[in-house]
């Protein structure tokens, strides 16, 4: 009889830990973009699109030149990425009493979420439409008080967890909440009807520009409209700053919009994408892509009117106090895109799939006779990210 192992218990325990491990992806996203995945190839950057929304207009006659009655449609940039993690055992341990769930389901599916984890929330960080920063549960009530105030939906947060800690120093805690066991894995409870969980691959962020950025001295010199990022350039008669990957900015009069492109009551947040350091009193950052059309807007005056990449420049830049920092997130249900490959051929291997929790893992299986040896391989094709920033608040306490 040919080396084998219990592949069915094996790939069900290697999917059930990559699901406990991967609440960031899928507590609270949405499959959007399935019926958008035939013919997408691995490893390839694709543009989905979803429906945005018009522009409503107070008068009772219809004017077809200019109201605007077309839908809208907001291109999202995603990846499939594919990830892989391979063990090799032989026939002695196959037959033995090698503990499966503890010595190769635990560690290979945890390595599978915390690969995918890591990749996703790292280019999620500079998405957030707001940010909210100071200490105590003050940033997170500020979250959730915004999101609720813009949406219905469910909001899910997720937090470093060195700002349990500090809330705990405090004398603060969330409130406990039940979960199956195996959602429980990192939930520390709900504040403000948010559910919280754990998250340790959010960067800490060191910022530390002393008194550059007081009133009002450092300014947008240009602001210049990219596709996967808008470059911004700072200037100041005096500017000698390094600005950390994580740090917000706040530009003067720049308020967030709504999930329909109106405006809120609070500021719009780019947040850096890259660490830059100032140069001859300028200093050029990275932000992510924000959209300035009308119907579909990120960013709005607080008169409801439209700002412009030419409008952005001349206006005053603050930072948040220097200090060390601890992030975390809140979005809203289906703020989040999350879906994985439901098939994957794997000609002359013995195959099969386990889905837990909307993960799918393959299972791969080679044998080499002559040697005795299984190669056995755990794969998950991802698609995931924010498809929509402004249901989303980023938040950093100290």
């Amino acid at each position: 009889m040919p080396n084998t192992i219990k592949t069915n218990s094996l790939t069900e325990l290697v999917a059930i830990r990559a699901a406990e491990s991967a609440a960031y992806l899928t507590v609270g996203s949405k499959k959007y973009f399935k019926d958008q995945l035939i013919g997408k190839r691995n490893g390839q950057t694709y543009k989905f699109v979803i429906r945005d929304t018009g522009e409503a207009v107070n008068s009772l006659a219809a004017d077809v030149s200019n109201d605007k009655i077309t839908i809208v449609e907001r291109e999202v940039p995603f990846t499939l990425d594919p990830w892989h993690v391979m063990v090799e055992t032989n026939a002695i341990e196959s037959v033995t009493s090698l503990n499966w769930d503890n010595e190769v389901a635990q560690p290979n599916g945890q390595k599978l979420a915390n690969a995918a984890v890591k990749k996703v929330l790292n280019s999620d960080i500079g998405k957030a439409g707001t940010a909210f920063i100071g200490s105590g549960f003050a940033p997170l009530a500020r979250a959730s008080a915004h999101l609720n105030s813009i949406t219905s939906e469910e909001l899910f947060g997720f937090c470093d967890p060195n700002v349990e800690a500090i809330l705990t120093s405090n004398g603060q805690q969330f409130v406990p909440v039940d979960a199956p066991a195996m959602y429980s894995k990192g939930l520390l409870g709900k504040f403000h009807g948010v559910e919280y969980r754990a998250q340790r691959f959010f960067p800490s962020v060191v910022i530390n520009t002393g008194t550059q950025f007081d009133n009002g001295a450092v300014t947008v010199t240009s602001y210049t409209a990219g596709t996967s990022y808008d470059t911004m350039v700072l200037g100041a008669t005096t500017l000698t700053a390094s600005i950390k990957r994580g740090t917000p900015l706040f530009l003067e009069g720049v308020y967030a919009c709504d999930t329909v492109g109106d405006p809120t009551a609070n500021e719009h947040a780019f947040i850096v994408l890259e660490d830059a350091t100032a140069s001859s009193n300028a200093i050029t950052v990275k932000v992510a892509h924000i959209d300035l059309s009308n119907s579909t807007r990120d960013i709005a005056k607080a008169d409801g009117s439209d700002w412009t990449a030419a409008t952005l420049a001349g206006l005053a830049v603050a930072v948040p106090e220097d200090g060390k920092y601890f992030m975390g997130i809140v979005r809203a249900n289906g703020a989040m895109e999350f879906e994985t490959l439901d098939k994957l051929d794997a000609a002359g291997a013995d195959y099969e799939k386990q889905s837990v929790g909307g993960l799918n893992v393959h299972q791969n299986r080679l044998v080499d006779l002559e040697q005795m040896t299984n190669y056995t391989r755990w794969d998950v094709v991802t698609l995931a990210g924010i498809i929509d920033g402004r249901a989303v608040s980023v938040f950093y306490v100290k």
